[in-house]
């Protein structure tokens, strides 16, 4: 049974039809680097837009393949890859005192 009310509670929040998460993520790290770019180079930072529109392009792709992609990225960054190498070999996987 597809209503529309379900749809809307199980879609997670976006901005501009990109997933909430990479599209902050894509702003904050944008605009900064538009600043450095401009102060350091004296460029046009209407260049800086394209790119900010063309990698939003992108994460609304990946957002329309896998809808719940801000979920999947703060569920990795809580709990990422936890593989430790230990400088001595011993069983397991320990770290090195």
């Amino acid at each position: 049974m597809r209503e529309p009310i379900l749809k809307s509670v199980a879609m997670p929040p976006r901005v501009f039809w990109a997933p909430m998460v990479p599209a902050i993520v894509n702003f904050a790290t944008q605009i900064p680097l538009m600043f450095i770019w401009v102060g350091l180079f004296e460029g046009n930072p209407i260049w800086a837009i394209f790119t900010v529109i063309a990698v939003h392009i992108v994460i609304i792709i990946y957002g329309a393949r896998e809808p719940h992609l801000s979920h999947m990225m703060l569920s990795w960054g809580q709990n990422g890859p936890t593989t430790t190498r230990s400088i001595y070999h011993t069983k397991g996987k320990k770290f090195a005192p």
